[in-house]
């Protein structure tokens, strides 16, 4: 481009020289004359006019090719094996130029034999890094070698298989990155995870990426402590989290306070939960608890269920007083049958078509559940007479996970927590475009560490230290929103509240754009 502008600069100083020693010297110039001396300068002109069309093209197409990030995919794995082309085994040491990627003039070619994405991409949109205080391990070092621990083999490989699809994405998505992953499989087991990491740690590992579940997370977290590496896991038990030790998958305290006090806020009052009778279940109810105390009030009523349980049509029978409404109608029929007058006579020809008189002791029922366990309750629910137009049932991330909520009449208008919807298509479209099948919802948790990862490898003007911190209280904003890491390990994030349409979920309560403290 400067080149460019160098010649076309240089041919109009020639014309006006030309021009001043024309007019000083007296010269005729005959019309053959300035043929032969204007020739040689369209010439130089043209050139210069094409050099610079040229590099105005290459920084346009450069401006388009910028990254928006994206989030949100409901839909399973539905992933042959012949489709992994390659499938990374323990060691693999992957790093742009050991890849013979560096320019590359077909990197979707490139990317499709290797399971890579070369995209470039100049964003700033892609990840904003805001500031604050980090931990030893990573403020003293410069991070240059990143392990991946995740299940690439075992019972749940496709999931791992795409965490690490996502996190190639990520990898060749973010411009001048100087820095080689190391893919270790964990085999989805805990004994499988603590030799991964045994190998990372050896391998020079500076941070570590997984692994996926929280028991392994606890078994190699002594590992990486004394180490003195950073590990960022794509759980979401808080319970593993620690300094030096992130989990940074969707923690359901947040997802619950977030869904309970938007509920509050809209005017409900009366909360009642129809809980797994698990660990998380319980952590359901105790936030659920902790969030209408707030408002002076406690839970309406809470309802334990065995996730296993092939039959819950008694359990969600009494929990919604069905017996005891349908008994309350009976009564005031009798009652309006006494009166004898016209009043009496139109209320009781309303009744007739009613199952049940009276309202259940709640407007709001949280279900902390996906797939086909809130396939089966909303429609029990509805049988026995809770109607979605008066009770407001409410979910958590697990119902962006299940496909079809709008099929369900009885979900229709409910409100749930999910990341920030916004650009979501476009994720999704780059992820198929580069693997060929539609990503599981947790490959975004793959992409935005990656992001994370890759701000946190980015160096001071000397080199020695990380220029951001992971610990910035700004945060950082990746496919899922914004996310901030806490000093004691854990995490959060900014959550939209969505509503299921008869088409599609709608947007009720933006996802925030910036943390407030």
């Amino acid at each position: 481009m400067k080149r460019s502008i160098l010649v076309s600069s240089l041919g109009v100083c020639i014309l006006i020289f030309v021009g001043k020693q024309c007019k000083a010297s007296h010269y005729h110039i005959s019309s053959k004359g300035t043929k032969v001396l204007a020739f040689p300068l369209l010439i130089l002109l043209i050139w210069s006019i094409i050099g610079c069309q040229s590099n105005e093209g290459l920084v346009e197409s450069q401006r388009h090719e910028v990254i928006v990030p994206l989030a949100l995919s409901s839909e399973k794995i539905d992933q042959k094996k012949d489709k992994r082309i390659t499938k990374p085994k323990n060691e693999l040491y992957f790093g742009k130029e050991k890849l013979g990627l560096n320019g590359n003039k077909d990197p979707e070619t490139s990317m499709i034999s290797n399971r890579q994405n070369v995209s470039g991409s100049n964003s700033e949109e892609k990840l904003q890094v805001l500031g604050a205080k980090t931990l030893p391990s990573i403020s003293k070092k410069k991070i240059s070698e990143i392990g991946i621990l995740l299940p690439l083999s075992g019972n749940v490989d496709q999931i791992g298989g795409a965490l690490l699809d996502s996190i190639q994405l990520a990898f060749f998505e973010v411009l001048n990155l100087n820095v080689e992953l190391l893919i270790f499989d964990t085999r989805g087991t805990v004994e499988g995870a603590k030799q991964a990491a045994e190998l990372a740690i050896n391998s020079g590992a500076d941070l570590i990426l997984g692994p996926l579940f929280g028991g392994s997370t606890r078994a190699i977290a002594p590992m990486t402590k004394e180490a003195g590496i950073t590990l960022i896991s794509f759980s979401n038990d808080h319970l593993v989290a620690q300094e030096g030790v992130y989990v940074f998958g969707f923690l359901p305290s947040q997802q619950i306070t977030r869904i309970v006090n938007f509920a509050l806020e809209s005017g409900y009052r009366n909360l009642a939960a129809f809980v797994p009778d698990n660990y998380f279940g319980k952590l359901a109810i105790e936030t659920s608890k902790n969030a209408v105390l707030i408002q002076g009030k406690d839970l309406s009523r809470a309802q334990y269920y065995q996730p296993d349980s092939e039959n819950l049509t008694e359990l969600v029978k009494s929990f919604a007083d069905y017996q005891i409404r349908r008994k309350n109608l009976t009564t005031q029929k009798r009652k309006l049958l006494r009166q004898k007058d016209e009043i009496a006579a139109s209320l009781l020809s309303k009744l007739q078509g009613m199952d049940t008189f009276g309202n259940p002791p709640f407007d709001t029922v949280l279900l902390p559940a996906g797939g086909s366990d809130l396939k089966r309750i909303a429609p029990l629910l509805a049988f026995f007479d809770v109607d979605p137009s008066r009770v407001k049932l409410l979910g958590t991330t697990l119902w962006d996970e299940t496909a079809g909520l709008n099929l369900e009449p009885a979900l229709v208008g409910a409100w749930y927590v999910a990341p920030a919807p916004k650009g979501v298509g476009e994720f999704i479209e780059r992820f198929k475009k580069h693997y060929g099948y539609k990503p599981p919802r947790l490959a975004t948790l793959g992409y935005d560490a990656m992001l994370v990862a890759a701000a946190l490898s980015q160096t001071t003007r000397s080199g020695e230290q990380p220029a951001f911190d992971i610990h910035d209280p700004r945060g950082f904003i990746g496919v899922d929103g914004i996310i901030r890491l806490l000093p004691n390990g854990s995490n959060e994030r900014g959550y939209a509240i969505l509503e299921v349409g008869k088409t599609g979920p709608v947007v009720v309560d933006d996802a925030p754009l910036r943390f407030l403290y």
